[in-house]
């Protein structure tokens, strides 16, 4: 229980920085914060609408993808040939 509560507090710690990253009008924080969530949340619900090819949020392509495809079947082409 108590790695849970600590995973919680440090995913909520993240999470809030990430919005106050989002500030800009530094004389009301608090509700600059909420227009961020706001449209943080906006922009997901929205995501899921669009059609398949156009990239969001929702199915970008990982970070470290280079677009090549691996056959999982095959051994690699340096261990093909005798030696």
């Amino acid at each position: 229980m108590f790695l849970i509560d600590n995973f919680l507090l440090i995913y909520i710690c993240r999470y809030l920085f990430n919005l106050k990253k989002r500030v800009k009008n530094k004389a009301h924080v608090e509700t600059s914060i909420c227009e961020a969530y706001i449209v943080e949340e906006i922009l997901t619900f929205i995501s899921y609408y669009f059609e398949p090819h156009l990239r969001t949020r929702i199915n970008r392509v990982p970070q470290h993808d280079d677009g090549g495809e691996v056959p999982s079947s095959e051994n690699l082409s340096i261990f093909s040939n005798p030696g």
